[in-house]
């Protein structure tokens, strides 16, 4: 439990770095926002697949890895219409 803590954490001080740097000019938003994705998806796909898979049945893992598509998928969109 710390240690989402830990990492929700890490993921609103890069939201912030993010926000920070957006008067920065293009270059710095370019950079950060692709790396804050890739982390919740680093982190969506490594600590959470297993867990779905070990504590689900079938159907339900099947249910949840389609929500964690959609969130990829909602993150792309906004990347797109920003």
């Amino acid at each position: 439990m710390l240690l989402q803590l830990v990492t929700a954490l890490a993921a609103l001080a890069g939201a912030a770095c993010s926000l920070l740097a957006e008067g920065s000019g293009t270059g710095a938003v370019s950079g950060i926002l692709p790396f804050t994705a890739g982390g919740f998806i680093y982190l969506g796909t490594v600590s959470v697949i297993p867990e779905i898979l070990r504590n689900s049945g079938p159907g339900q893992a099947f249910l949840q890895l389609l929500a964690l598509l959609a969130g990829v998928a909602m993150m792309l969109l906004i990347a797109h219409y920003e």
